[in-house]
């Protein structure tokens, strides 16, 4: 009976759950699909790129989507049998409250140890990839979006209008150009009667760089707060559109890299930590260096806080979920969404203090967690029959 009850129970929790994954994969590429679009409107991205870049992006949004899918289809799942007098009639056979939890226990680490070993390689492996081709589609889609008498954006900090511009996007005159640095509050205004783009490429796996070859120009050069203006004629200048090491510098962030490749960097980070505050480094710098461990820190175990989620966001839907007899309606839903909220309020809160080096990125991760356990602990107790 018990082995027909477990498949029964885990197989009724599949579908809603399945359901609910990928609407809330969906839900999450809405965020990116208006830069998504944008991409292939304006660089003219094939079809097969656009769904490499879905993909990548969706396994992106599996530690999020999976615990708030099992959360609801665990509710979903138990209010329906409760409202079919079905968990009645497994109590009348004797099933205990944990004999019927059990299936969602399986299920539960079955789901945890998947998203846990996703997320150790093949998740940040997917974000690189997606940061990547957005870099490599940016860099490529340059010489086919400059239009002529129209102000062009896609430069980092730079403003560029060209009077006319050639068929194939590579050669303009009247060229203007405005770059600002927000490092420097340096301001340079670039006037060229014509213009022309480079593209370098290192190899074909690599981003190529871009630059922007300009004749017979001035620049002029300003400071904010200051009154004083340089002024430069040239014949000839280069000016950096898109340089190859900015995607290496995308790929050097840490939720692109692996587990093992993080606790590497966390010893690095510590051993310079370690040096700067023995040869007494200035204050600002040893505290960069402490930030840095931390935010290291805050994404590693953020990989790890995924797999108790699944299970306590399961044990809280199964406590939740069941209802005291047909037709009852109660508060179940209110409450979940209310226990939802909570948590991860309290769990985004602590990350920021932890990225702050405020809070341990350890208490930081799992604290949450623990409170949930106990307040899910609460409603499984409440549940109206012993066992």
């Amino acid at each position: 009976m018990l082995k027909v009850t477990t498949r029964y129970l885990a197989s009724a929790f599949i579908p809603p759950f399945i359901l609910g994954f990928i609407f809330f994969i969906a839900f999450l590429i809405t965020f990116y699909m208006f830069r998504i679009i944008g991409l292939i409107v304006n660089k003219g991205v094939d079809v097969v790129t656009v769904l490499s870049m879905v993909l990548n992006l969706s396994l992106t949004f599996i530690p999020m989507a999976a615990p708030l899918a099992a959360f609801f289809a665990t509710i979903y799942t138990l209010n329906k049998l409760s409202e079919d007098s079905e968990i009645i009639a497994m109590r009348s056979f004797g099933l205990t409250k944990l004999k019927i939890y059990m299936p969602f226990l399986v299920v539960s680490l079955a789901m945890a140890l998947t998203v846990n070993s996703l997320y150790s390689v093949f998740i940040p492996k997917a974000n690189a990839a997606f940061k990547n081709t957005i870099v490599k589609l940016t860099s490529a889609g340059m010489l086919s979006s400059i239009k002529s008498g129209q102000f062009f954006t896609d430069i980092p900090n730079a403003t560029l209008f060209a009077e006319s511009v050639t068929a194939d996007g590579n050669n303009f005159n009247g060229v203007f150009l405005h770059v600002a640095d927000k490092k420097t509050n340096e301001q340079r205004i670039i006037f060229a009667n014509k213009g022309s783009l480079i593209k370098v490429y290192a190899d074909q796996w690599h981003v190529p760089s871009l630059r922007l070859h300009l004749t017979d120009g001035n620049i002029v050069k300003m400071t904010q707060g200051s009154n004083e203006a340089e002024k430069i004629l040239f014949q000839e200048y280069d000016f950096p559109v898109f340089n190859s090491d900015y995607a290496t510098a995308m790929l050097e962030k840490d939720s692109m890299k692996t587990n093992k490749e993080l606790y590497s960097l966390i010893a690095l980070k510590k051993k310079n930590y370690q040096d700067a505050v023995l040869a007494k480094n200035t204050p600002d710098k040893i505290n960069d260096l402490k930030l840095g461990i931390f935010k290291t820190e805050v994404e590693l175990y953020s990989r790890y806080a995924v797999f108790p989620q699944i299970l306590l966001f399961i044990f809280l839907g199964f406590s939740l979920g069941i209802r005291r007899g047909r037709g009852s309606s109660g508060n179940n839903t209110a409450q979940a969404i209310i226990a939802l909220i909570g948590y991860y309020l309290i769990y985004f809160l602590m990350l920021s203090l932890a990225q702050k080096a405020k809070l341990d990125p350890i208490v930081a991760n799992f604290g949450p967690s623990l409170i949930l356990y106990f307040v899910a602990l609460r409603f499984y107790k409440k549940l109206d029959w012993v066992g």
